[in-house]
């Protein structure tokens, strides 16, 4: 995720959400792996950031990050 498309979720407030539909992928391919263990410990992340996305939002409360150069950019 570049940081135009994380700027777009966190407007949209999807942030969350979004991330939780990336996590839930990536341990249904572990399961499908036969990695039940590690898809089962990102299910219960995916179930966090959709509690997250039901009742939180990310607001900026800092002009600069302290770790950018130019507070813009993840570096």
């Amino acid at each position: 995720m570049n940081e135009a498309s994380l700027q777009f979720h966190i407007k949209e407030n999807d942030y969350f959400g979004t991330l939780a539909t990336v996590v839930d992928l990536v341990s249904q391919d572990l399961r499908k792996k036969g990695h039940r263990s590690n898809a089962e410990t990102l299910g219960r992340l995916r179930d966090r950031l959709m509690h997250l996305q039901r009742g939180y939002r990310i607001e900026k409360i800092e002009s600069h990050y302290p770790w950018t150069k130019d507070g813009n950019s993840f570096g």
